[in-house]
């Protein structure tokens, strides 16, 4: 058994292997499967060099601008001019497949020169861009030996990707990889599914053959000796790095021996572009253009194009142009583009082609599913998968075809390498089974289904996650398979105007997207195309169905159709029963006053009956009465349709018999007479033939009566009369202290009122009816002090006076502790008390005071106006007026019956209510108002 190691990863080139290499050469697989296998080498995992330094170059890319007069003189030109500012010779050796000219120095240039070169031919006007041919080369990698069973990246643990229930669905037949690798080696597990390729390597001394590109693609080994690709770099054995990408796609399985590819039965296309120190991308593009059967000047087209490409090479610097052309061009063809993300533990975005767009990006895990120490990371990487981690364990590398040579190829064997570049081929494999079983999918579709079913991994920064191959290819066969409908059903009231609900039942295989048409007696209903229905008026007594149609992208649809519903009932139309307006008289016009009926519109139709007899023509909303109804009773018949509901017909209730035209009459009119003193006020009740007048519910005879407050007059006919229609039946009128109305005088009484000042009229009317004088100043004007809060001794001054300043003689005792008899007003406040207007406070001592200077607030205002009315019967609501009063609060039926008699309605607030203020003082000239508004 041997064990060789490599150290060397070079920077301008870092294919996706390993960095730390340990490699074993393992025997071939015993043919019992049970056989225990060979044991592990104990060599320790060599660290390697992670410099990404650029080789020196001798070739660049040079794209010129596609425009009329450019010939090649014109391009001798710019290499001549290019040559001359670094020193060297410059000449075009050929055209890549993508339209650029490579160019070549008669020796390699180091980093600054090179930049001096390509800023030289960009600069020239002819030149679009310019950039170095930088050369690739694989990712560090180190083989070790193996066995089938040691290919955990097949299983379902946490770092297996499934693969043997991806087998359950495809294993590749058809499809076609093109690996753009080392090329690749003659081997017994590999040969039968490998497909013819081609030698992309245009110089003979990276090719290692003797020549430049040719139609072999044989591996002819990159070893190097100390020095070669650059100062300092180490010797290396040869890699035979395509043989392993190759052998983890496309391995025969089931043949007894070695091990198995991801995708055993796919078709591996190799195409070397590396060799001897890597290989250039002009090489490199080219070779993914004629991967994916796009033309390249002098080589041959390739008979099987690929659907899928995979690329387990790379190096530090930005996306060249070259690198992005080709890969957009095989994007276009229908190839997915599969990239490794880089070993150096960095932010892939700093590795090419990984930066590129429309490539596939796979970062590496390891055997317990996360993170590989070496894999690159970041924003650029769209998943991760198998690259293992063989700083512990050998058997923890991933196992594929190699062969035993240092230098050139000697044995076939099998060995365990650790990288990106065994992760990505994993990823290519997956792609190759998808495309297998779907031919229709697109790169983009592709990408989309394997990020979907991936798993997410812990601190890993890589995209979507690790990939699961079992479970896309099974979400593939989901996808592709027959739909199996399932039974629908409806549920919900089948009644017009009631929703029914669509259950589509099970579908399967996999996501079937759902659509719906409702069906009327089986044929479909314009417009109705959701899960659920609005019965209309058109569904009455109609059964109704659902049609379900199950789509997937890849398969036939299929439709099920519910059973039908039972007949769907009409619906209710919703009716109030119609009344009678208008006197029973011959000549008298009824009128059937009818409700809204609903759902609107509702269509109406009348009929007239005489005592439950109809009437002929009488089929209108109105009848006017004949004499053939005299003595009758008069009803009307309304009935409702509507389409899709119930008709309904409502009878009002009977008039009373009908009487002749002689018998209406008209009642007499009320008169109200409002004196200037409330003792003077009365109502006179007229007298007319066949009417009764009512006072409070009770029957008032003709005559005059003493009137207070509010007064209200009804009239009715008495038996054997009816009121004409049009009579007026009620008089209402409030009695107040003022009496008529008050015009007040053109020039104010107060020195300190204006005529146009709020509440001037009643402020005048008080001066003018002797309740209040106002104060005399010393230049003999008078002021009112409207704004000046009313005490209660004044109240009870004012309260007096509108009473008519009745006959009474205070008591030569005080009733109140704190008034004495001397007191101005105490005559007025001792009225007070004794009419129960105000009893004052009870205090401790068991005295009575009246607190004569302290202003009134509005509640108790409103309690001494209620009783100097005499406490009218008044039913105060349930739910108070004002906002900022309750129902339990005192005083609350006084100031209810305020607002009622609308001597105060208060404050009307931004958000509609009303709000009455109950604590807050009374000022002078709202005191006015309410006396003014008294009744």
């Amino acid at each position: 058994m041997q064990i060789r190691r490599r150290a060397s990863v070079r920077s301008q080139v870092i294919v996706a292997g390993v960095i730390a290499l340990v490699g074993a050469a393992l025997p071939a697989l015993p043919a019992v499967a049970d056989e225990a296998p060979a044991p592990m080498p104990s060599a320790a995992p060599k660290t390697m060099s992670t410099s990404s330094e650029e080789i020196p170059t001798d070739q660049f890319i040079v794209k010129f601008k596609e425009r009329d007069g450019i010939q090649s003189v014109d391009r001798k030109s710019s290499f001549g001019r290019a040559a001359s500012a670094v020193g060297v010779p410059v000449e075009s050796v050929r055209t890549m497949a993508t339209g650029e000219e490579v160019v070549k120095t008669d020796r390699k240039l180091g980093a600054a020169e090179a930049s001096e070169l390509v800023s030289t031919l960009a600069a020239d006007p002819s030149v679009e861009y310019a950039e170095p041919d930088s050369i690739m080369r694989p990712f560090a990698d180190s083989p070790n030996d193996t066995y089938y069973n040691l290919q955990w990246a097949h299983g379902t643990g946490n770092g297996g990707m499934g693969v043997l229930d991806a087998w359950d669905v495809s294993q590749g037949e058809g499809s076609v990889v093109a690996v753009i690798d080392s090329g690749i080696l003659n081997h017994s597990d590999l040969n039968a599914n490998v497909l013819p390729g081609y030698d992309m390597i245009s110089e003979p001394e990276i090719a290692r053959d003797g020549n430049g590109r040719d139609s072999n693609p044989r591996d002819e080994g990159d070893g190097t000796y100390y020095g070669q690709c650059g100062v300092g770099w180490p010797s290396e054995a040869s890699s035979w790095h395509g043989t392993h990408v190759a052998g983890i796609i496309g391995a025969v399985a089931g043949n007894g021996k070695g091990v198995a590819g991801v995708a055993p039965k796919t078709k591996i296309v190799p195409v070397r572009a590396l060799g001897i120190c890597g290989g250039y991308i002009s090489d490199i593009a080219d070779a993914i253009v004629w991967a994916a059967g796009g033309t390249v000047a002098g080589v041959p087209a390739n008979a099987n194009p690929a659907r899928v490409i995979n690329l387990s090479l790379g190096g530090r610097g930005v996306c060249p142009a070259s690198y992005q052309n080709a890969t957009d061009f095989a994007r276009g063809k229908g190839a997915s583009v599969v990239v490794a993300a880089g070993n150096e533990n960095i932010d892939a975005s700093q590795v090419r082609p990984a930066n590129c767009k429309n490539v596939l990006v796979v970062g590496a895990t390891k055997k317990d599913g996360n993170k590989a120490y070496y894999s690159n990371f970041g924003v650029n990487v769209d998943v991760a998968a198998p690259g293992g981690d063989m700083r512990f364990s050998g058997a923890d590398g991933i196992v594929s075809t190699l062969n035993d040579g240092l230098d050139v190829a000697t044995t076939e064997d099998y060995y365990l390498k650790e990288g990106t570049s065994m992760a990505a081929p994993h990823v290519a494999a997956v792609a190759a089974m998808m495309y297998s079983k779907l031919p229709a999918l697109t790169p983009a579709d592709i990408e989309q289904r394997i990020k979907e079913t991936a798993r997410p991994v812990y601190n890993c920064n890589c995209g979507a996650g690790f990939v699961d191959a079992g479970k896309a290819l099974k979400m593939l066969a989901e996808d592709v398979a027959p739909i199996i409908p399932g039974t629908p059903t409806i549920y919900g009231q089948t009644k017009v105007g009631a929703m029914l609900t669509a259950n589509p039942g099970y579908w399967s295989p996999g996501q079937v997207l759902k659509s719906y048409q409702w069906l009327r007696n089986g044929e479909p209903i314009p417009y109705q195309r959701l899960d659920q229905y609005v019965l209309a008026p058109e569904d009455a007594n109609a059964v109704i169905s659902v049609r379900v149609t199950g789509a997937k992208t890849y398969a036939a649809s299929v439709s099920a159709t519910s059973a039908p519903t039972a007949p769907i009932t009409p619906a209710d139309i919703y009716s109030v029963s119609p009344k009678i307006t208008g006197p029973a008289y011959v000549g008298s016009v009824l009128k059937a006053d009818v409700q809204p009926w609903g759902p609107a519109p509702v269509a109406l139709a009348y009929e007239w009956k005489r005592n439950e007899d109809p009437i002929a023509g009488a089929t209108g909303s109105q009848y006017s009465i004949t004499e053939a109804e005299i003595g009758a009773s008069i009803t009307v018949t309304v009935t409702g349709t509507k389409l899709g509901h119930t008709t309904v017909s409502l009878t009002s209730e009977a008039t009373a018999a009908v009487l002749p035209a002689d018998k209406a009459v008209t009642p007499g009119a009320v008169e109200f007479v409002d004196a200037p003193l409330t003792d003077q006020d009365t109502y006179t009740i007229p007298d007319t033939e066949g009417v009764e007048y009512r006072v409070a519910g009770e029957v008032v005879t003709t005559g005059t009566y003493p009137a207070s407050g509010r007064v209200t007059v009804t009239a009715a006919a008495k038996d054997g009369f009816v009121l004409k229609a049009g009579s007026t039946v009620e008089w209402t009128e409030r009695f107040s202290a003022k009496g008529p109305d008050f015009v007040p005088p053109a020039v104010s009484p107060f020195k300190d009122v204006l005529t146009t000042q709020q509440f001037y009229r009643e402020m005048a009317w008080m001066a003018d009816a002797g309740i209040s004088k106002g104060w005399v100043e010393a230049d003999n004007s008078v002021t009112y002090r409207p704004l000046t809060a009313i005490n209660r001794d004044a109240m009870a001054a004012f309260l007096y006076r509108i009473a008519g300043s009745p006959d009474y003689t205070a008591p030569a005792q005080s009733p109140f502790k704190d008034v004495s008899t001397t007191q101005q007003f105490y005559k007025e406040m001792a009225w007070l008390a004794e009419k129960g207007i105000s009893s004052g406070w009870t205090e401790g001592d068991g005295s009575k005071t009246y607190r004569p200077l302290t202003p009134i607030n509005r509640d108790a205002m409103a309690a001494f106006l209620y009783r100097l009315a005499e406490k009218p019967d008044f039913q105060e609501p349930a739910t108070s007026p004002f906002h900022d009063v309750l129902t339990t609060q005192q005083f609350y039926k006084e100031m209810a019956w305020m607002l009622e008699m609308e001597i105060s309605t208060g404050w009307l607030e931004a958000n509609g209510s009303r709000s009455y203020k109950p604590l807050s003082p009374i000022n002078r000239d709202a005191m006015a108002a309410f006396l003014y508004r008294m009744p």
